[in-house]
């Protein structure tokens, strides 16, 4: 550290400890006529009482809300603490006292720094030779150095984070990564499966543009109304990111009422895909949206990578809901693939299994491909079996 920074830091804090010499001051005559009072009245009751309510309303004051916020600020940029003061700490009430004990060392070392300048320098000099007179003078400004570095290190312990602080920023910060995590899959099934329906109805639609005008339009229709829902889910991701407020309804919710919907998107592009669907009705919105997703998840892989034969979706509602995709894999050797998203949608669906308690069993039995995710559902919000 250069001379001049340290200059200006030594500085800085002894403006610090000159706003505590002006606490010092104000309290200081408060108990001084409450004494006066109490020796012209020839009672040291009253003195004594004096001193114990200077000592109360200094307290008191520690207390006031809005105190540590300013002790903090004014720490922050006059002391220049060499650690880490929190703002907000997550258990207000446990910094009180805290905040206190600061507030009271601030007072009184402002209350013997500001006494050393103004009276200690002037009476240094005047009252011994100019040689002494000169280190007394060094040994106020080692004090005043000396008593700001110990408050600068005071206000790390006192108005920096607890462990209690530290917890709640570590947990805040795992659930904005989880919360990330989250919206990284959504973005990936959403939009992911968006662009393969959008590719397959413009597939068909050009192929029928001349034969069937009334198809091509319906593939139209289509490619609109998904665009749509993409872009609604990209639009609600980037709010998320951004935490901005929005409806209610900005986030588009499916669940396994809406696969068939899904189904259809696929078919009326000219996939074949055989279905056999539960009943979903009594299970719970959580489950049946994650469902979905993995349903919605399995078609966009099928399609993307399959061999173009028929695609079998399955969902069962019993003990647990499970859903499972069959699809037949192309003769090409695995290098001439293209990859499957380089893993990233099965480590989503493994995720959102996982965080149901399920399971998922994907693998390739000779010319097939089959996933099986397995949600298991609590015994109070188990329907009667798969209808």
């Amino acid at each position: 550290m250069s001379v001049r920074v340290e200059a200006r830091t030594v500085l800085l804090r002894t403006v610090f400890l000159l706003i505590g010499a002006a606490l010092f001051l104000a309290f200081g005559l408060l108990g001084i006529s409450v004494a006066a009072t109490g020796q012209e009245a020839a009672n040291p009751a009253v003195a004594v009482g004096g001193a114990i309510l200077v000592a109360t309303l200094l307290v008191a004051v520690s207390l006031f809300p809005g105190v540590r916020d300013m002790e903090v600020a004014a720490a922050r940029i006059l002391l220049e603490p060499p650690g880490e003061l929190l703002d907000h700490p997550a258990d207000p009430r446990g910094h009180r006292w805290r905040t206190t004990w600061f507030v009271l060392a601030h007072v009184l070392a402002g209350g013997v720094a500001g006494t050393s300048l103004v009276v200690g320098i002037p009476l240094a000099f005047s009252e011994l030779r100019w040689a002494l007179g000169a280190l007394a003078t060094m040994g106020v400004l080692v004090l005043v150095v000396a008593l700001g570095a110990g408050l600068a290190r005071l206000a790390v312990v006192c108005l920096g984070p607890t462990a209690a602080d530290r917890l709640a920023v570590a947990e805040q910060r795992i659930g904005r990564e989880q919360a990330q995590r989250a919206l990284a899959r959504d973005l990936h099934d959403g939009i992911g499966h968006a662009l393969s329906v959008i590719s397959l109805q413009a597939t068909a639609g050009r192929q029928m543009v001349a034969r069937d005008p009334q198809h091509a339009e319906d593939s139209l229709a289509i490619i609109a109304e998904t665009s749509r829902r993409a872009l609604a889910e990209l639009d609600h991701a980037l709010g998320v990111l951004r935490d901005e407020p929005g409806p209610a309804d900005r986030a588009p919710v499916q669940h396994l009422d809406d696969v068939p919907v899904v189904v259809a998107s696929y078919v009326a592009g000219g996939a074949d895909v055989r279905t056999t669907l539960a009943d979903p009705t009594g299970v719970p919105d959580l489950v049946s949206r994650e469902a979905f997703r993995i349903a919605q998840e399995g078609l966009t892989n099928a399609f993307e990578h399959g061999d173009g034969r028929a695609i079998h979706l399955e969902t069962r509602v019993g003990d647990a809901v499970v859903v499972t995709v069959r699809n037949g894999v192309p003769d090409d050797p695995p290098a001439r693939r293209a990859p499957r998203s380089a893993g990233r949608g099965l480590d989503g669906l493994r995720e959102r299994v996982a965080l149901l308690g399920g399971e998922l069993d994907v693998q390739q039995v000779g010319r097939t491909w089959e996933l099986v995710a397995r949600l298991p559902l609590p015994l109070g919000d188990r329907p009667g079996g798969a209808r």
